[in-house]
């Protein structure tokens, strides 16, 4: 197996609902201020409480954004935990647990001594009671004890404590000051331990940077898109939207509704929308399998509308808390009836950032629904980031026409706004001609959805085509989108010889630069975190062109750098 180069890794482990994503965060922010670009990344099962979760920080000296497969040092708080993860240590990595309970078996036994796994046993809950503290600051023990294997200044550490438990109090500040003190300072440390750590130089120019998920980025956009209203229904992996606006709305004056349902939130935002009002809605593949309807009743009214629709893995429920790319065919093929539409696809802070406020303008110059996707893998991991692009102008689209739906050569129709003059507005899912009124009559209907479908074609010549990262004379070529784009950036910053062709705007579909790199003999594969190979469905029926090669992940973990450093090229 290729190994990743310049980057380090840490896992911890435990029991949800431990206080593993507070213990990662602390982590992530503490390594984060000594300089270093991190990414962070959370598994977790789909239950309130119990079973084991984990969270991974990747960290280097340059900018990263994907996660290894495998881990430098395991740092364990629960004993089911240890048998979950043990094996996504690297050779001569580090296991940290703090439990006497912990029996290996055989096997396990001989892989570590095979792959000669450094243990410590901690005895970090005795640590903490001894240093004043209580038996739950046993993490903060074990939190410290790892900060001294990888080197660090406890100071750092320290500092991120107090910030990340200032609400708390000055007395539970300062126990678990103590707590930090005690497990840095332990006598069971050996020094012979930091020979197994290879840390990867501080940048020689601290930069001034800040961490954000991807879910931030979005709720940022929003904000710089003038959205003045957010209407949800909460639903993983897209909940943290509706809570990062909804802990600003005294700083950004929106209006922020939790509706009894998707179909609730997503008409309350239609019908902002229709008024003048931008509005947004989330929402993961259930909910927004409820907002079809809306959708299709968008279309032919041609009202504005955003949805962001946060994919996660599995049909039904599935794997609430996992991740995965199947939903591209759900919002390519949204709503019954043909009408126009456009999906985008984020895959990182910048493009989170952009493409919600590119999605609201696209939305009111164009008047279709507008599909933001993302997924669990950009949503919740935590990346770095120096600055945020410069928002976009806002683009409100034509006003004030004779007739609301007015025929034109792009398709486009001046748009009326309530209430901005004295006259009658009419707004319903019927068919309808020019002036808005019902109709059933045959060349009307083929009229209008001829005009209708005009958009698309305009809106299809003023999109960007895919964006190609890497060698241009490299012979591998891979296509994606989404957060496949991390992983094989990466794999390029490692050195690997490839190109990649990355997909923003899923539809509808430019295929040009495909094309060419097709026609010029370059061998194309395919890279999709889903079974089907969703994205190659929709470039081969804008295209013709069949992808021979793919590489389909389908399990609900991302794909890792590794899974890019192992392609054959």
């Amino acid at each position: 197996m290729n190994m990743p180069t310049n980057r380090y890794c840490i896992k911890l482990g435990g029991e949800s609902g431990q206080g593993i994503n507070t213990l990662g965060i602390l982590l992530s922010k503490a390594i984060k201020s000594l300089g270093y670009d991190i990414f962070s990344y959370r598994e977790y099962p789909s239950l309130i409480k119990g079973g084991v979760a984990s969270y991974q920080i990747d960290f280097s000296n340059k900018y990263i954004s994907s996660s290894s497969q495998n881990c430098n040092i395991l740092t364990i708080l629960d004993p089911e935990a240890v048998h979950e993860y043990l094996h996504s240590l690297n050779p001569n990595g580090i296991l940290l647990y703090d439990d006497s309970k912990v029996e290996f078996s055989p096997e396990e036994q001989g892989w570590i001594t095979q792959n000669q796994i450094h243990v410590i046993y901690l005895d970090s809950e005795k640590i903490a009671v001894e240093a004043g503290g209580s038996s739950i600051m046993a993490n903060i023990v074990m939190t410290s004890f790892l900060w001294k294997l990888l080197g660090f200044n406890p100071n750092d550490l320290a500092n991120i404590v107090k910030e990340i438990f200032a609400s708390k109090g000055e007395e539970i500040i300062n126990k678990n000051i103590l707590c930090l003190n005690a497990g840095y300072n332990t006598s069971e440390f050996k020094e012979e331990y930091t020979q197994k750590t290879y840390i990867p130089n501080l940048p020689s120019e601290k930069k001034d940077s800040k961490i954000l998920t991807g879910n931030d980025a979005i709720a940022l956009g929003a904000i710089s898109a003038g959205v003045r209203a957010y209407y949800g229904y909460p639903m993983t992996p897209a909940t943290s939207i509706f809570k990062y606006l909804g802990n600003t709305y005294k700083e950004t004056g929106i209006l922020i509704k939790q509706a009894e349902s998707e179909i609730t939130a997503v008409q309350m935002a239609m019908g902002s929308m229709a008024m003048g009002t931008r509005a947004l809605t989330a929402t993961s593949g259930g909910g927004f399998d409820l907002m079809q309807e809306t959708i299709s009743c968008a279309g032919i009214t041609e009202t504005p509308l955003v949805i962001v629709l946060a994919q996660r893995i599995g049909a039904g429920t599935g794997v609430p808390t996992w991740t995965g790319s199947s939903d591209i065919h759900t919002a390519v093929k949204s709503g019954h009836g043909e009408f126009p539409k456009a999906v985008l696809c984020v895959s990182d802070i910048q493009s989170g950032y952009i493409l919600i406020q590119q999605a609201f303008n696209i939305a009111e110059t164009y008047q279709i629904p507008v599909i933001v996707l993302t997924e669990k893998q950009i949503a919740e991991s935590i990346f770095t980031v120096e600055t945020l692009p410069r928002a976009l102008q806002i683009q409100r689209g034509t006003y004030n026409g004779e007739n609301r739906y007015e025929i034109t050569n792009t398709g486009i129709s001046p748009r009326w706004i309530p209430s901005f003059d004295k006259k009658p507005y009419l707004n319903n899912s019927d068919e309808h001609n020019q002036a808005s009124q019902s109709t059933e009559n045959m060349d009307e209907i083929r009229e209008m959805s001829d005009k209708r479908m005009q958009k698309q074609s305009t809106l299809l010549n003023n999109l960007p085509e895919p964006v190609l990262y890497g060698n241009p004379q490299a012979q591998t070529v891979l296509v994606g989108c989404g957060s496949t784009k991390n992983p094989i950036l990466d794999a390029i910053s490692e050195g690997m010889n490839i190109a990649y062709l990355h997909y923003e705007y899923l539809f509808p579909t430019r295929t040009q630069t495909l094309l060419n790199l097709v026609s010029s003999g370059k061998r194309i594969i395919l890279v999709e975190n889903n079974q089907t190979g969703e994205l190659g469905k929709i470039l081969t029926e804008a295209s013709g062109y069949q992808f021979k090669e793919k590489i389909l992940k389908y399990n609900g973990k991302p794909l890792f750098l590794e899974d890019i450093l192992n392609i054959q090229i």
